[in-house]
């Protein structure tokens, strides 16, 4: 389904792209500026109007909610009969949120408020929600296009693939990252979807098995709604508390 070349490409200019921002992060070009900038032109853009409208969407992308998500795919393929992709794909789900934790640990980044959270939540750079969505979800849509033929395959994968841009983007509006964090987070993620992609495809699996398919977006579709019930609460306390602090700078400080 997906041609060597195009694989080898998005992994090449993800990389690249990655290297580049860590490199910004840790204070060898100064990455600062244009975060700075681009922060301080969209807190132009806040209001309380639009701030549940993206509680609900950055929901989509919270670590509980994505490993729940994960898990439920994991459990369709195997009751569809198709362990290997369900290792493949538990494997990436259980290794990228350990590289975001790791690479938080290493730059420890300060995030655009000042609002106490302890252990990796602290740190900013890169952006969990970004990088465990555009994983999740993309693999999501990629089994999309190859489920569903013709114009119901491109729509799903597009809505699928439109998820984690919307959920990068809530980050950014709620003050929890820098626009350099949701980058690092999709770059991160694109190459785990390679890895993913070259995975399964040294063991294709039997066309019945495409049924866990359907199946797995239900189960996420049916699942949110309660997550949402759950924790949105205490997720709109959360954001009234970091609103009442002050942004630790305009410019980030690399690193920090």
């Amino acid at each position: 389904m997906f041609r060597a070349p195009l694989l080898a490409w998005s992994a090449a200019i993800s990389a690249a792209a990655l290297a580049l921002l860590v490199a910004g992060v840790a204070g060898l070009w100064p990455i600062g500026a244009i975060d700075g900038a681009f922060e301080a032109w969209l807190s132009g853009l806040r209001g309380d109007a639009y701030a549940p409208v993206m509680l609900v969407v950055t929901a989509m992308g919270d670590g509980l909610f994505l490993t729940l998500a994960g898990a439920l795919a994991v459990i369709a393929f195997l009751f569809t009969g198709a362990r290997r992709r369900a290792l493949a794909y538990g494997t990436a789900f259980m290794l990228l949120p350990q590289a975001v934790r790791a690479l938080k640990w290493l730059l420890e980044r300060a995030r655009p408020s000042d609002f106490a959270m302890t252990g990796t939540n602290a740190f900013s750079f890169p952006s969990g929600h970004a990088a465990n969505s555009a994983l999740i979800y993309g693999a999501i849509a990629a089994l999309s296009l190859i489920t569903f033929r013709g114009m119901a395959g491109k729509i799903l994968a597009g809505a699928f693939i439109l998820l984690p841009l919307m959920i990068g983007a809530s980050r950014l509006y709620l003050g929890a990252h820098w626009l350099s964090d949701v980058l690092a987070g999709y770059a991160l993620a694109i190459l785990f979807l390679v890895l993913l992609a070259l995975a399964v495809a040294k063991h294709p699996e039997p066309p019945h098995h495409s049924r866990a398919v359907p199946l797995i977006m239900f189960l996420i579709a049916a699942a949110f709604p309660v997550y949402l019930l759950v924790t949105l609460p205490d997720a709109a306390d959360l954001y009234r508390a970091i609103e009442l602090h002050e942004p630790v700078a305009r410019t980030p400080s690399p690193g920090g």
